[in-house]
């Protein structure tokens, strides 16, 4: 039989496949010279005829991805405290990889990577904030959509949403986020807004699900996104009762909602014919190496994630552990390859199908190249690594080896002691990066304050301005020899998040005292003052923060804020009005501008601030509720009444928006309408019971 013929496919595709292996000739060589071209056969001629097939509709795919997991605290992954029955099933039903290292231990950058199968030196995201995935690379969903697939994706915290990029490619892209905006706030950003329970994200998507035709024609492509593993692990109290571990807890929460959807496809009898992943974006780590939670550094307890792959039934391949190391850019092209489809041009992952069938073995690993560039939000120096089968190189300051056999927690830097293997590795480092890295990538962009705030709200640190470079003939300092700083300001932000900036004043004084340059100290003082509304001291540390770096719009929107809040309404303008214009589409320019004209007595300006604030964030309640009552003392009670009501949609327990939708009932001439209204307000709260007929 000959490659030609393979390429012919006959019959059922999915029986169809291991036939190849009768191609290869029965001598020795025969194997030497085509064994590698006989497998390449094998691989190609099972992929294509699975779309190819007249008698078997393209299998469905869903894509699993349980944030913040690292692979050792997993029950198929030899865990004994875990509660994961469903990943465990899956895994039984399945191919696990026993090592799968994921490029960045982030959340935005490293699903940017998974589902484009680029590193993040490509696919140009390195950081939560700053950046936006434009499109290109296409992604696994873009690829999808154009061979005829039905694609949906359903996340549940907002560093995925929707105006990060993410969905190209999904006719259905939830990500139901909105931030409420709090007067005389910093810190904007309520978390339980941002975040959604895994229990939601399923109804979600099931409910997408029950929505599509019965015999549908057309496969799908689902993304499910769970979050519940991330800090600060709140997973209901069923499960925080079942385990001791509240991390573990949260996982098996996940774990429950993810079983609650496969359970529905077993069902509705489309499990046996779906390919299932199931993967994390990155790790967890707990006091290792001194990190808490993730993406300070770069180390295996938050690069090593659980992945497994359930192919369809009837491609009759084996369960099966891979202990070859995988990759998480992998996996999408994986994916096609399994599906028949041809892989991105652009894809830098290579597709497991063959570790799948059991063909090759751990010297065919590919290197996995991983990086953080995290530690700028603090000033540090980013973070790069080589991992190999066998060792990892950390590109740092001060540069790290460690042999990962003899040392799997990498306790031991062997880079003094073992230098001709670090300068090699260094080599190949190097070749890689070059290799991986187009000639220009996109920079960051600048992030507004609304941004940095809410992910805060996730327990992410960041910046607005660029991200620290070195001058010529310097380097940052290394995030190894900063930790304690690190450790220090993360508490204190995590503490002004819960209001309690009081606490944390004093210490962020001393801080900026010994750094007087470092503008993250001075950015999060400043805040932690105007939210004891110590105006006239954060005007000064803002003043400061500038004049270290004019660019910083944080700085810029905290000061003008800082100046309304002071009455200073002039200077107020003076900071707020360019960044509308450098930031357009940042609804909090534009609501503090509307508030600035307001008190002006500027009607006009003041509305059409606050209706494009509402036209960017239509959730966002606070300027939709200002766009009514405008309206309505323009007399336009019945657009004003049209807001009050979205504002009502949005918040039922909102009294102000009952009483004013009261007020523009009567106003119009709705005293039924407006009956129920004032008595609703005044149920919410008693400052309203007196207004029951205003004239």
């Amino acid at each position: 039989m000959t490659l030609k013929a393979h390429l012919q496919p006959a019959g059922d595709v999915w029986t169809q496949w291991p036939r190849c292996e009768m191609a290869c000739p029965n001598t020795l060589a025969g194997r030497q010279l085509i064994a590698a071209v006989s497998m390449l056969a094998c691989v190609v001629l099972w992929g294509t005829t699975l779309a190819a097939s007249a008698s078997a509709a393209p299998p469905n795919v869903v894509l699993i991805t349980i944030d913040t997991v690292r692979a050792d605290h997993v029950g198929c992954y030899g865990y004994h405290e875990a509660h994961t029955p469903n990943l465990d099933s899956l895994a039984g039903e399945g191919v696990l990889f026993q090592t799968a290292v994921t490029a960045v231990p982030l959340t935005f950058p490293s699903h940017c990577s998974i589902l484009t199968g680029t590193y993040p030196t490509l696919h140009g995201v390195r950081d939560n904030l700053g950046y936006t995935f434009g499109g290109d690379p296409p992604t696994i969903a873009t690829l999808l959509k154009a061979r005829g697939y039905e694609t949906a994706a359903f996340v549940s915290a907002e560093v995925l949403d929707t105006q990060r990029g993410l969905n190209w490619g999904f006719d259905t892209y939830s990500s139901p986020f909105h931030r409420r905006m709090g007067w005389n706030k910093p810190q904007v950003a309520d978390p339980g807004e941002l975040r959604r329970p895994a229990e939601k994200v399923v109804q979600d998507a099931l409910s997408w699900m029950s929505s599509q035709p019965r015999g549908r024609d057309k496969p799908f492509f689902v993304w499910i996104h769970f979050y519940d593993a991330h800090l600060p692990y709140n997973p209901p109290a069923q499960f925080r009762s079942m385990l001791s571990n509240p991390y573990d807890a949260a996982i098996a929460y996940a774990d429950d909602a993810m079983g609650t959807f496969l359970t529905y496809l077993k069902d509705h009898s489309l499990y046996d014919s779906t390919l299932v992943v199931a993967a994390s974006d990155h790790g967890e780590s707990f006091g290792e190496h001194g990190e808490h939670a993730h993406g300070y550094f770069i180390y295996d307890t938050t690069l090593l994630v659980p992945l497994v792959i359930k192919p369809p039934t009837r491609a009759g391949i084996a369960p099966r552990r891979v202990n070859t190391p995988v990759r998480t850019i992998d996996i999408a092209p994986t994916l096609l390859q399994m599906l028949g489809l041809p892989s991105a041009s652009s894809m830098q992952g290579s597709s497991l199908l063959s570790l799948m069938l059991g063909k090759m073995n751990a010297s065919t690993a590919n290197a996995a190249y991983c990086e953080s560039y995290y530690p700028n939000e603090f000033g540090w120096s980013p973070l790069r690594a080589l991992r190999t089968d066998r060792f990892k190189y950390i590109d740092a300051p001060k540069p790290e080896l460690y042999d990962l056999k003899a040392d799997p927690q990498e306790l031991h830097n062997l880079y003094a002691t073992q230098h001709a293997t670090a300068l090699e590795l260094k080599s190949q480092f190097d070749a890689l990066v070059t290799r991986v890295t187009p000639k220009q990538l996109p920079p960051r962009s600048p992030v507004s304050a609304g941004d940095i705030e809410a992910l805060a709200s996730l327990g992410y640190v960041g910046t607005s301005g660029p991200l620290a470079a070195a001058r010529p003939g310097e380097t940052l300092p290394d995030p190894k020899d900063e930790l304690p700083t690190e450790i220090l300001m993360t508490t204190a932000i995590n503490l002004t998040g819960k209001g309690k900036c009081a606490d944390v004043i004093p210490t962020l004084t001393r801080l900026t005292e010994q750094q007087p340059g470092w503008v993250l100290g001075q950015m999060t003082l400043a805040k932690c003052e105007m939210a004891t509304r110590m105006y006239d001291a954060a005007g000064a540390t803002l003043d400061s923060a500038l004049r270290l770096h004019p660019d910083n719009v944080e700085a810029q929107f905290y000061r003008g804020v800082t100046r309304f809040q002071q009455g200073r309404i002039n200077d107020a303008l003076a900071d707020l009005q360019p960044l509308a214009r450098s930031l357009p589409d940042d609804p909090y320019e534009h609501f503090y501008l509307g508030s600035i004209y307001e008190r002006q007595g500027n009607d006009a300006p003041a509305l059409a601030e606050f209706q494009r604030c509402a036209a960017i964030d239509p959730t966002f309640e606070v300027a939709v509720l200002k766009t009514g009552s405008l309206l309505a003392q323009g007399g336009k009670f019945l657009e004003a009444i049209a807001q009050f009501k979205k504002v009502i949609e949005m918040d039922p327990s909102n009294a102000s928006a009952h009483n004013a939708l009261a007020i523009a009932y009567q106003k119009s001439g709705n005293g039924a309408g407006a009956a129920p209204e004032f008595e609703t307000a005044c149920h919410l709260n008693g400052a309203y019971c007196a207004a029951s007929d205003p004239k």
